[in-house]
């Protein structure tokens, strides 16, 4: 833009716009014009003015001579003759200051006339540098008539401020860079699924680590250090060379990196097709579509957002299950998805959507707000927090140093029974939990695990005594009214047999 503004407005060769028709009777004239027809005045005029200001115009220091470039000049002649500079337009000042000294270098010259009598003329005209040979022109903008006189335009020359305003919108496209996989390093979650976790579980349990596997999902900060998702990456690439067999294959559909953001979009498909024998239905399937989008803004803040639109129906036993814990007014609840309506006859439709936001200020501390699922426990099932439930609100705070790891989890949640539903509104429940964990030693881990489930009893909400994250929930229960929630103690444990082999329990 900044070439293109130095193209269009430095000044050398001189040209000027002329308009058909002028306003005046009669244009200003300068001695040398004198005697001549009407209709050779105009042009006798635009040519002694070419030959001041070619004969006097001095190219200021700070402009290159080789720069080429327009002036662009709004001028009067007086009822006196006078010549008086109303605006001008360059993209350096310099250039505007010696487009005024030239002008104010004229000598009075004849006025023009209107109705026979003195008047003022109102001019543009256009200095293009180099000087050429170019016939030049005056373009006539104003009418010549007193009582109709237009006022001149205000200076609307940008300052230095705003110059470099007018170029941020292309330098945020010029900060752009190849993406490099930032998410790898990142504070955002890896996605749960205890086949992906598989991955880096071994890796994560050598005898030495001072890793902490209980609390789930991982960071991907946590993990880097343990696992290369960058190159495992690079492994499952293919060799392709079109833009969409790249998409498909080894890239996201949308991917920026900026100098402190960067963020990824992909598209989401899953379709299966199975067969159950012992049912009367024909098969099974799943269709899920929806979005993916993860992102970055500067070191220590992440968000993530996912949204599924998903219909299915599965093996038998397990409709018949889903069927079996549903509400009021819903045809099932899918396991670890959440509530469903029905799709045709004998399928199911359950939208699902998930987001959180994570932050950390400091490397030991790590806070997000969200909604989605949260595990506590080793292994692929748990009596602490399991993933079987259906996403729900959660804030999470996960404190690592030492050999100690502890997590403080709030959530809130609804309970869809029948019976304690009022005005098609399911009932409220919120849970609390903290979650200690230590490294005792190189082998044995030991996990101290405590909750407490509370309903909106007497209107009480969600109860702030339970936000403390140190203190022991049992106590504020008893403060509160033993029937006013379910307080449960735990303790886990995981011995490190060798790098292949742990043993724990629950």
């Amino acid at each position: 833009m900044r070439h293109f503004l130095l193209l269009t407005f430095v000044l050398l060769s001189y040209v000027l716009w002329a308009q058909d028709g002028s306003f005046s009777e009669k244009p200003p004239m300068f001695p040398e014009c004198q005697g001549l027809s009407v209709e050779a005045i105009k042009p006798c005029f635009d040519e002694q003015l070419y030959k001041h200001i070619s004969s006097n115009f001095k190219m200021p220091s700070d402009v290159d001579d080789n720069f080429t470039g327009n002036v662009s000049v709004l001028f009067e002649v007086d009822k006196e003759g006078s010549f008086k500079v109303l605006f001008v337009d360059a993209l350096f000042d310099s250039l505007k200051e010696e487009a005024k000294r030239v002008f104010g270098e004229l000598p009075k010259i004849q006025p023009s006339t209107y109705n026979g009598m003195p008047s003022f003329s109102q001019y543009s005209v256009v200095i293009k540098l180099p000087f050429g040979s170019q016939k030049p022109t005056t373009n006539e903008i104003w009418d010549v008539n007193p009582a109709k006189a237009k006022t001149p335009k205000p200076d609307r020359s940008l300052t230095t401020l705003e110059k470099t305003a007018k170029t941020e919108f292309d330098s945020v496209k010029k900060g752009l860079k190849p993406y490099e996989d930032l998410e790898y390093s990142s504070q955002l979650n890896i996605p749960f699924t205890h086949s992906y976790y598989a991955r880096f579980d071994r890796s994560m349990n050598l005898v030495g680590t001072n890793s902490h596997t209980a609390s789930k999902p991982f960071l991907y900060d946590d993990v880097d250090n343990y696992y290369d998702f960058k190159a495992e990456k690079t492994a499952l690439k293919k060799e392709t060379s079109s833009w969409a067999g790249r998409k498909l294959w080894n890239e996201h559909l949308v991917a920026l990196q900026g100098k402190d953001y960067w963020f990824t979009i992909d598209p989401i498909f899953d379709f299966e097709v199975g067969k159950d024998f012992d049912a009367d239905f024909n098969s099974t399937f799943n269709n899920t579509r929806g979005i993916y989008v993860q992102a970055g803004l500067g070191k220590k803040f992440n968000f993530f957002t996912a949204v599924y639109e998903s219909q299915g129906r599965w093996a038998q036993y397990f409709n018949d299950y889903a069927e079996s814990i549903k509400g009021a007014d819903e045809a099932a609840v899918v396991p670890g998805r959440g509530i469903a309506k029905r799709f045709k006859d004998d399928a199911y439709d359950y939208p699902v959507a998930e987001a959180y936001l994570s932050y950390s200020p400091v490397k030991f501390f790590n806070a997000q707000f969200g909604h989605g699922k949260n595990f506590i426990g080793d292994g692929y099932r748990s009596l602490f927090i399991s993933d079987v439930a259906s996403p729900h609100p959660f804030l999470k705070l996960n404190t690592k140093f030492w050999k100690i790891k502890y997590t403080s989890t709030w959530m809130w949640l609804r309970d869809i029974r029948p019976e304690v539903e009022e005005d098609g509104s399911y009932l409220p429940k919120y849970m609390a939990t903290h979650f200690l964990s230590w490294n005792v030693s190189k082998r044995l881990n030991i996990g101290l695990f405590e909750s407490v489930i509370w309903s909106n009893t007497n209107d009480r909400g969600f109860d702030i005594n339970y936000l403390n994250p140190i203190i022991f929930f049992r106590a504020i229960e008893f403060e509160t009214g033993q029937g006013s929630g379910n307080a449960l103690l735990g303790m886990s444990g995981k011995y490190k047999w060798n790098d292949n082999i742990n043993l724990y329990g629950q």
